[in-house]
This record gives C-alpha cells, structure tokens and sequence, in this order.
C-alpha cells in the first residue's frame, strides 16, 4: 500500500469520528493501531518516532467516541482537536 493511501485511510477515519460527534453519522468502528492501514504499513517500514503518536491518535477517538455516547460533548470536542493535531503530526513526519 502508497503512503498516501495510508495517509488518506487515517483521514478518512478521523472524518467518520468527527460526523459521528455532529450526530451526523453512525458511530464508527473503532480501529486498533496494530490493525489499521498505518499501522499494518509500521510494521513494513518502522518507524520509531511515529510509534507513539500513532497510538495516542487511535486512543484519542477511542476516547472522543466514548465521552460522545457519555453524553460529554465538549470533551469529545476537544479529544477530536488532539486528534486532528495528531494526525498532522503524523502527516508531516511520513512527508518530510
């Protein structure tokens, strides 16, 4: 699998977290970092320093969906923020 694609997977994931705390989608399945396309890739290509980052990302949607049905919206809210600064950071380190 491209980079991209693992790239693009992780945004789409962020995205089905993010209709699902609008309440404008169903809530998502949640993925393991072991699991997922990046992490699938990891295991190709390691990569020290994206290691940790990964997984705070997924533990951090985990954490969002679960305050969203907790009933905490803004807690959601500002766990999907960490999300997306996650993602970025991971973004930058795979394109640099």
């Amino acid at each position: 699998m491209e980079i991209e694609q693992v790239v693009f997977a992780h945004f789409q994931y962020i995205e089905r977290v993010a209709r699902f705390l609008e309440g404008s989608g169903p809530e998502p399945e949640l993925q393991s970092p072991e699991e997922c396309t990046m992490g699938q890739w990891l295991k190709e290509h390691p990569n020290p320093k994206m290691a940790e980052p990964h997984a705070r990302f997924h533990q951090v949607l985990a954490e969002a969906v679960a305050k969203k049905k907790a009933g905490a919206e803004a807690e959601a809210q500002a766990l999907l923020d960490q999300a997306y600064t996650l993602y970025s950071q991971l973004e930058h380190a795979l394109f640099r």
